[in-house]
């Protein structure tokens, strides 16, 4: 090679025409890796992936990291090889980031079973309700009565019931501002053909299912990747 393709830098002859396909394969998988790691920076910044045009923004951190690991390549040539492709690798890198928090929230939500035989009712009025009861559940509406409490406590005036049921309890309290745990359960105890009845409270969400799915629903929601309290 001519030393006119060459320049003096620190003591160092380098190539000024040298091309991305000149470097070694172990440069060119750190490039590569450097690159995904600066776009998972951006969106931990922003909250979204770069736009067209902020994506020279990236190139130039990446440039920062090929430069202090003493790999030589013009600037130019980083732009050209990954400008054009760093559409195609956030789009894939946006997909993975997003399975991998819906993977974090599900373990972050600690889900305990509760050993408790559980039924739904229909009653006159609650006179025959001790609300000093556990787990008791009531709601009225223009039609009707409703409870849930725990099969022993089922008061003598109930007119409709269905006993039955198990249920989990979501521990922790939730914000309000917390969208999709109850839909992400439900549809992976949907996908297993096992119904649930939801309720929630103030602070949290309790999910009633048969006492025959119970523990299918368990290992339903253990393979999903949710935290489940060992019963």
């Amino acid at each position: 090679m001519s030393r006119k393709n060459h320049k003096m830098v620190d003591g160092r002859l380098l190539q000024i025409d040298k091309k991305y396909s000149n470097l070694k394969m172990a440069q060119k998988e750190k490039i590569n890796r450097w690159l995904r790691d600066e776009l998972r920076r951006f969106y931990r910044e922003n909250g979204r992936m770069p736009r067209k045009e902020e994506f020279d923004i990236v190139i130039e951190y990446l440039y920062d990291r090929i430069e202090a690991a003493d790999i030589w390549i013009p600037y130019e040539e980083i732009v050209k090889r990954f400008r054009g492709k760093c559409p195609g690798i956030a789009g894939k890198l946006l997909g993975q980031i997003q399975k991998e928090e819906r993977l974090m929230e599900k373990t972050a939500i600690h889900i305990i079973p509760l050993d408790t035989e559980m039924s739904v009712c229909k009653v006159i009025d609650y006179s025959g309700i001790d609300l000093t009861w556990n787990f008791c559940f009531v709601e009225k509406t223009d039609e009707e009565n409703s409870l849930v409490c725990q099969t022993a406590y089922v008061p003598e005036n109930t007119t409709e019931r269905e006993d039955g049921w198990k249920m989990f309890r979501i521990q922790g309290t939730l914000d309000f501002g917390m969208i999709g745990i109850l839909s992400g359960i439900s549809a992976v105890l949907a996908g297993k053909g096992i119904g649930i009845f939801a309720i929630s409270t103030y602070n949290t969400d309790y999910i009633l299912v048969k006492t025959d799915d119970f523990e299918a629903a368990i290992e339903a929601l253990k393979s999903k990747g949710y935290s489940i309290e060992s019963v």
